[in-house]
């Protein structure tokens, strides 16, 4: 059977893999970008020894999905994990709050306040089953269980740069997978992401599997029990291939753009676009130690801070501190079209609050945009969740939408696409 799989991210690559065991498909990758990793590409300079995401990613230590993926690519002993401070910007000040402990010294909340939101939390930790919780939104609850200041001080701040709009339609169960798998120690590849994409892409190509980097998929249309990929790439420009088989891994705004399907255009599966501006410093931005800054301030433009070299050494870098500046937003929004100076213009007041001497530690600034990064999970989402199958026997779809209610990430594109694979290898036999 010939099987196309569009998209060479994670997902992809964990289909690629799967289907691959048994030897008997022929397995193309399709990706518009010029090598493998999905949001989780990652970019080199000459005089680092490791690559680093164009978006921010980690692990937690309870993704099991990753640390099965990589041992069985043999990879296991290149999987660190690490604890890494987290701590929260408001009014001004830096506190640690990433602990039961540090919680309980985060004088900004009442004592009340402050045991009610660990009370709740702890609830969340042991509570199995997220799902259950999706006809409530999350700001109902949390101010409901929590209190009104716990809610002001530490959530709504975040649900509001986040979501924008949509802050008070997010329902409890997102939270809850925010919360549920949540560990101190973070898990990282070495080398970096692209380090593991690329390895992984070596493999698959051992076993026989053909990428097709930089090119794109145009239209998607069924002929005669075939599916015809209508593909685009500079060099031989428009052309056209035949498969039994495909597998999607788009978000649905773009897999709409490629064949007219009605579960496409469900008007609930929304979504945000991330806009990443990474900092390459001569210095570090956050000298406390932080690796993830939230901030809970008013009116800021962006949503978190991330050192990365407070979680990984500069010795990989070159010496360089590399900070993450992140923000969602709606790929609509006038603010997505705005440039690296533009984005610099608007941060540079706020960034000098963490740090006055930030500009002068400048060497440069890259900006990544990504127009679908983030899917919003409304009350009762379960009842609009995709399906692996579409309506189109043979045309499958794996995608950040089908991660409900965890979030988007590294492991549950790989626990996704493998259980779809695994169906599709089941269904291929039958």
């Amino acid at each position: 059977m010939k099987i196309a799989i569009i998209g060479a991210g994670f997902g992809g690559l964990a289909a690629a893999w799967e289907l691959s065991k048994g030897g008997e498909h022929q397995i193309e990758l399709i990706e518009p970008q010029n090598r493998a990793g999905g949001l989780a590409i990652g970019l080199k300079q000459n005089n680092w020894n490791w690559s680093l995401e164009a978006h921010y990613h980690h692990a937690f230590d309870t993704d099991q999905a990753i640390k099965d993926f990589v041992k069985e690519l043999g990879l296991s002993q290149k999987l660190i994990y690490k604890r890494a401070k987290s701590s929260t910007l408001y009014k001004g000040k830096i506190y640690q709050v990433d602990s039961a402990w540090s919680l309980l010294r985060f004088k900004e909340l009442s004592f009340w306040s402050r045991l009610r939101t660990g009370v709740v939390l702890a609830f969340l930790k042991i509570w199995p089953k997220g799902q259950l919780l999706e006809n409530w939104t999350a700001s109902q609850f949390l101010q409901t269980t929590m209190g009104q200041q716990a809610w002001r001080v530490l959530w709504e701040p975040l649900f509001r740069a986040k979501f924008g709009d949509y802050a008070h339609q997010v329902n409890l169960a997102w939270f809850w997978g925010r919360i549920y798998p949540r560990t101190a120690r973070l898990g990282y590849f070495q080398g970096g992401w692209q380090n593991l994409a690329d390895l992984t892409v070596d493999q698959l190509k051992a076993k026989g599997v053909r990428f097709e980097f930089s090119t794109k998929v145009k239209k998607i249309s069924k002929q005669s029990g075939k599916f015809v990929l209508l593909l685009a790439d500079s060099v031989r420009g428009q052309t056209s291939r035949q498969y039994d088989l495909v597998i999607s891994t788009l978000p649905s705004s773009i897999f709409a753009k490629l064949i007219d399907l009605e579960e496409l255009r469900q008007p609930e599966l929304v979504g945000l676009g991330a806009m990443t501006l990474l900092l390459r410093l001569k210095n570090k931005l956050l000298q406390d130690g932080t690796y993830w800054l939230n901030i809970n301030e008013k009116n800021w433009p962006f949503l978190a801070i991330v050192e990365h070299d407070n979680y990984m050494s500069s010795e990989h870098y070159d010496g360089e501190s590399l900070v993450y500046v992140g923000r969602y937003l709606s790929a609509e929004h006038s603010d997505f079209t705005k440039s690296t100076e533009e984005l610099l213009t608007d941060y540079e007041p706020y960034l000098k609050k963490l740090n006055k001497n930030w500009r002068a530690n400048l060497i440069k600034a890259e900006l990544t945009k990504a127009p679908f990064a983030q899917p919003v999970s409304f009350v009762g989402h379960s009842r609009h969740l995709p399906s692996f199958q579409t309506s189109l026997p043979g045309l499958y779809w794996v995608s950040m939408q089908h991660i409900y209610p965890f979030d988007r990430g590294v492991n549950y594109a790989i626990a996704k696409a493998t259980q779809l694979a695994k169906h599709v290898r089941i269904e291929a036999s039958l």
